[in-house]
């Protein structure tokens, strides 16, 4: 047994846990809004009665299961008096890394009973050094969460544990109804194997999805299917299409080579020797469930890299199986590869890249006082909100909701501003509030108006060494007082 296969003898849940649980506090830096605007503040609304809701909830088309869960948390924070910004910020990424941890160990657990000692050595290998899983795995993103359902719900079918099975299929739908695409399969072959099972059951899925449901349409107030809301908005009606379009195949151009890097090389050296492979049958399942993934996602006109996390670990068991089989010496430059592309992808964008938001927003937090103001002269969505600053004050920022109503010549409003920066403050600020909060790239274009109305730069926070387009190096904070003190 050589050394790489030691290391990954036993799939300890303790190595997951550490690696996961110290991401909470090393990736300091900000990477989708919908980390933020889909799950946090939607909890912080539920659960302190003040907060804002993105226009997804007023369209119905986000379910409310995600947050609801964060929400009971920030509740018991509440209750112990102890919801300061830090824990309202850091106990969700501790329970969703812990959720991570758990759904990467359940399935090396099982891949284990399945498959070869040095295959599965491998994968927690590629699985603990992935710099994406790093990145993502302590995120509260509901890709991430769909990814932990999609690994459990892979070993309760591996294992054979029908209720299980069906319920991560059925709640992972529920709250990404794309994740369909990949569960297909597995449902085909799961009917005609139970198909005497399920016709006996008495439908305990179905009276909690009854319950969800319910729930959602009181939330919402009205009678609602978030799946069919979901689909009808992002696939049938493309509205997605507002917030950027990729080719076809830039999933994969671009978006798995960025993820997994050299070890696509494994992968088709997998592909190629699959016939040979053992456990074929199981392997192809997850195989063609990929790549139906890949192809249902890649005809939708707007893509995002954190589409695809639900598979980034089913690309490291097809490397894994490959690399088992390599010699002694390329085993050794294939992990010499793995470190020397993740380590410091992982590094730079943990703890560089993008973090000036969250940095700017903390700061924020710590200053504010209900009274206060704060206006966001930034793409939409740029900083959390109310959920890293937790004070009831006044929290604006420029809104870019896609043409719903059909408008001719639709421009939103952040689109608006970057037109004319100055004349639209003077249009539709009628107080200036307390902080202004942008990039440094827009400052010489209001510069007029931050000396008129009395703005003091109080703090400048780097953000990116990428500058590009609106989004600027640096995050500035100006104050509207002389005798500020920070």
């Amino acid at each position: 047994m050589d050394a790489f296969t030691r290391f990954g003898a036993e799939a300890k849940f303790s190595k997951f846990m550490l690696l996961r649980l110290s991401s909470v506090f090393l990736v300091q830096t900000w990477f989708v809004p919908d980390e933020y605007w889909q799950s946090l503040e939607v909890a912080h609304r539920l659960s302190f009665g003040y907060g804002f809701l993105t226009w997804e909830w007023a369209e119905g088309i986000r379910s409310l299961i995600h947050p609801f869960f964060i929400a009971i948390v920030y509740r018991y924070l509440a209750n112990l008096q102890v919801d300061s910004v830090i824990t309202l910020i850091y106990v969700p990424c501790i329970f969703q890394a812990i959720f991570t941890a758990y759904s990467e160990w359940l399935f090396c657990s099982v891949i284990s009973r399945k498959l070869n000692q040095r295959t599965v050595s491998w994968f927690v290998i590629l699985q603990l050094s992935s710099w994406y899983m790093y990145y993502i795995g302590s995120r509260t993103l509901g890709n991430t969460v769909e990814m932990n359902f999609i690994l459990i719900g892979i070993c309760n079918y591996l294992d054979r544990n029908r209720g299980l099975f069906v319920f991560c299929v059925c709640i992972s739908c529920y709250m990404r109804p794309t994740c369909g695409a990949f569960w297909f399969l597995f449902v085909i072959q799961f009917i005609f194997a139970e198909c005497s099972w399920l016709f006996s059951r008495k439908g305990w899925n179905a009276i909690i999805f009854l319950a969800i449901i319910s729930l959602e349409s009181w939330w919402y107030g009205r009678w609602i299917l978030i799946p069919y809301e979901f689909l009808q908005f992002n696939v049938f009606s493309n509205f997605s299409s507002f917030y950027g379009v990729h080719s076809w195949h830039w999933y994969l151009t671009n978006a798995i080579p960025t993820l997994i890097g050299p070890m696509m090389f494994p992968v088709f050296i997998a592909l190629w020797q699959f016939p040979r492979s053992e456990k074929k049958e199981m392997i192809l399942l997850i195989l063609l469930s990929s790549i139906l993934y890949i192809t249902c996602h890649s005809l939708i006109g707007h893509k995002e890299i954190r589409f695809l996390t639900p598979i980034v670990p089913l690309f490291n068991l097809l490397a894994a199986s490959s690399i088992a089989n390599f010699s002694g010496q390329w085993k050794k430059v294939a992990f010499a590869l793995i470190l020397i592309w993740n380590i410091p992808i992982a590094w730079y964008l943990s703890l560089r890249h993008q973090r000036g938001v969250l940095d700017a927003t903390l700061f924020l937090g710590s200053n504010l006082s209900s009274q206060d103001s704060v206006l966001f002269l930034m793409p939409c969505h740029s900083t959390p909100l109310y959920s890293h600053v937790h004070v009831n004050a006044t929290l604006e920022f420029l809104k870019c909701p896609p043409n719903l109503s059909g408008t001719e010549n639709y421009v939103d409003e952040a689109d608006v501003f970057y037109q004319q920066p100055s004349t639209w403050l003077e249009k539709n600020v009628e107080t200036p509030p307390t902080y202004l909060v942008f990039f440094d790239v827009l400052a010489n274009q209001i510069s007029n108006y931050l000396s008129n109305n009395n703005y003091q730069l109080v703090h400048n926070f780097f953000h990116t060494d990428l500058p590009e387009g609106r989004i600027g190096k640096y995050v500035l904070i100006f104050h509207q007082s002389n005798a500020f003190t920070a």
